[in-house]
């Protein structure tokens, strides 16, 4: 980088070129112009003048400079140099294209997921064109684009990690340091009481309750659930496998099947459902024998009709029919959008109640199919101190 030099009277008052000092602890904002630069052009030192008046835009304009007088002794223009020194370099937006590339087998949704953060990533890099240029100040750059968006702390923490990971698969170790990052609350697992399933069980049908015994008995994912196959399941041992099945692009989370016991009444209702359906690959199909699927829609609708909504949930939401569809706010007294009712639970549900008759976490850890001991330990909710009444007796031998 060229340095900047500027003319000053001496003590003897006759003007001189200075170079104009800068580094830590040296403040150069207040410094003003005119400014040149003392480039070597073709073996010869020539001074040329800068028109900015500022320090911070004198830089700039010195880089330009430098670049110029490269160019010029190499016989090129300035964006053939350009072209020339960037010519191993690798744009980012490459490496995003390619690392989306690798993750299309990844669910749907988590692609949908990779591909809008990664997007705005771009959008918030500026001038910023290559993986090389990344760095630390890039990074925060992207967070606090984030965060002017107005989007909530774990938002931004997932999206940071996800340009985290990008930059990890290309060697690149810039990350914006933990105590920089927005506080996340930890979600806490709330399984279901015993009072809240019978209410909920007591408003389904028949079918919904063969669905959402399954998602209580196994623990499973929403998409588990809908691509569950009748082939997948082992009446003779009691289980159930997942695995992936791409041809109609279901992928198992982690790439990892996984085995999980079920229990006796469940197994009954599915080998009774089995005679009634022996054509069908699919264990829950719709009416056009398709995988079925919104079970969260219709979970929260049961809870409704139960009367476990918390009454304070508020919401926007599209209602109406054709031109006359209008957003609308309203609330989870009236209308089937409680945030505290959600698949999520029947899974954590499950984990409780496997951990409160004593099966082991690291077991727990691989019925759920996590890669983490600590995620599973989000799952394992404190027991009901009722239920634990004979087991805290026994502790202390009364």
């Amino acid at each position: 980088m060229l340095a900047l030099y500027r003319r000053i009277k001496n003590e003897a008052g006759q003007w001189k070129a200075e170079k104009v000092r800068e580094g830590r602890g040296i403040r150069t904002s207040d410094i003003k112009g005119p400014f040149f630069v003392r480039p070597m052009v073709n073996g010869k030192q020539e001074r040329r003048a800068l028109h900015s008046e500022s320090f911070a835009d004198a830089k700039i304009e010195a880089a330009e400079v430098e670049t110029l007088c490269e160019a010029q002794s190499k016989g090129l223009s300035v964006a053939d140099l350009t072209g020339q020194m960037n010519s191993n370099r690798i744009p980012i937006k490459a490496v995003v294209a390619t690392y989306l590339e690798l993750k299309k087998n990844k669910a749907k949704k988590t692609q949908q997921q990779y591909r809008l953060t990664l997007n705005e990533f771009l959008e918030s890099l500026g001038k910023v064109k290559f993986l090389d240029e990344i760095n630390v100040t890039v990074l925060r750059n992207y967070k606090n684009f984030l965060a002017a968006k107005g989007f909530a702390g774990k938002t931004i923490d997932t999206r940071v990690n996800i340009v985290a990971f990008l930059l990890k698969k290309n060697g690149i170790a810039a990350r914006v340091p933990k105590d920089e990052m927005p506080a996340v609350e930890i979600e806490t697992a709330v399984p279901y009481t015993d009072e809240e399933l019978k209410k909920m069980f007591g408003e389904m049908t028949e079918e919904e309750k063969v669905q959402y015994k399954f998602f209580l008995g196994s623990a499973c994912r929403d998409r588990e659930v809908t691509y569950a196959a009748w082939s997948d399941i082992n009446f003779d041992k009691g289980t159930y496998t997942i695995r992936s099945k791409p041809e109609v692009g279901f992928t198992v989370k982690n790439h990892e099947s996984r085995t999980v016991p079920l229990p006796d009444s469940l197994l009954k209702l599915l080998k009774d459902r089995r005679k009634r359906m022996p054509d069908s690959r699919w264990i829950f199909t719709n009416g056009a024998g398709s995988p079925a699927n919104h079970f969260l829609r219709r979970l929260k609708k049961i809870a409704l009709r139960a009367g476990l909504n918390c009454g304070q949930c508020t919401t926007t939401i599209m209602k109406g029919k054709y031109k006359w569809r209008k957003l609308v706010t309203v609330t989870c007294k009236t209308d089937p959008v409680c945030e505290h009712i959600y698949l999520h639970r029947l899974r954590k549900t499950c984990a409780t109640r496997w951990a409160e008759t004593g099966i082991p976490v690291r077991t727990i850890q691989h019925y759920l199919g996590h890669s983490s001991l600590e995620t599973t330990t989000l799952y394992l909710g404190v027991a009901d101190s009722d239920k634990m009444r004979d087991k805290v007796n026994v502790a202390f031998g009364d």
